[in-house]
């Protein structure tokens, strides 16, 4: 495992990209074979991947964070040009910051959660598409472009969906709970929203999300343990090993020593309290790990 930290390095991305050329170098003088690797967003692995004709993934969750800021600002424009008469649409998109600092709340569910949603929408289009082993970016962004119609109330598309691409447990049956009129501006801008960001092109990249999620929730516990953003196959099974590894040779650890020290608390009673000194952590299972996986 190779792990370094961002004090050596000043930058997480150095960090991955660092990480990205020892790890390499190590496997490949094993004589191991690379077939995948998941990682965020990032141009420079993205091209040491290519470079040595390694598959590569991004990480579905981070990258998708990238979506809230575009839906935001649509959501904004949507909103202004609903207030504004005689404003071309280069005027609305150059509003000032003040007029989108106001975000007028024309459709208040739309400008607070569509955002969120949106990115909830596609990562488990995403990830559900990989459950079933579907392979094809046409379906999965035939399902995302959805949603523009799914929350005008328009539910003839999901009516047609086989059970196992229907990921939404809201149950909209019209305009009253719609989140927006149906063939209203909102609606139309959503469509054209998801229409420019959401291509197949794009979507090759994401068809096989497997368990990266749920792998990026211990990130920040097992970053010491494995790392951090480079996802080899079944590395979400890998960092759990390697935290219940650590687990269950420091839970109980011996007694070194004891001593007793009164309470200091002055609201109760003056006690004295046992306290024990244990042995110090150990962290010899991870060369012996290390010596097993690169010997």
């Amino acid at each position: 495992m190779v792990t370094l930290t961002r004090s050596e390095t000043g930058s997480s991305w150095k960090i991955e990209t660092q990480a990205l050329e020892l790890a390499l170098k190590i496997l490949q003088d094993k004589g191991l074979t690379i077939g995948e690797v998941i990682h965020d967003d990032n141009a420079q692995v993205d091209a040491i991947l290519k470079a040595h004709n390694i598959v590569s993934q991004k990480d579905l969750w981070h990258k998708f964070e990238g979506v809230l800021p575009g839906a935001r600002s649509a959501t904004v424009r949507i909103q202004v040009a609903t207030r504004a008469t005689g404003v071309g649409s280069s005027q609305i998109t150059s509003a000032s910051p003040d007029i989108q600092r106001q975000r007028p709340l024309k459709y208040p569910e739309l400008a607070a959660h569509i955002a969120y949603k949106l990115k909830s929408w596609i990562y488990t289009c995403a990830k559900n598409a990989a459950m079933r082993g579907d392979a094809t970016p046409g379906l999965l962004t035939m399902d995302i472009h959805n949603a523009a119609d799914h929350w005008a109330g328009d539910h003839t598309t999901c009516s047609h969906l086989p059970s196992m691409r229907k990921y939404v447990v809201e149950k909209w049956t019209g305009g009253k709970e719609a989140k927006y009129p149906k063939g209203g501006e909102t609606h139309k801008a959503v469509k054209e929203f998801l229409k420019k960001y959401i291509t197949e092109t794009k979507m090759k990249c994401y068809i096989r999300a497997r368990e990266n999620f749920i792998s990026e929730m211990f990130h920040s516990v097992i970053n010491k343990f494995a790392t951090k953003r480079i996802h080899f196959d079944a590395s979400h099974t890998a960092r759990l090993a390697c935290a219940a590894m650590d687990w269950n040779k420091n839970i109980r650890r011996d007694v070194r020593a004891t001593y007793q020290r009164a309470s200091n608390d002055t609201a109760v009673r003056r006690r004295v309290k046992t306290n024990r000194v244990l042995v110090e952590r150990t962290s010899h299972w991870k060369k012996a790990l290390a010596a097993t996986v690169f010997s």
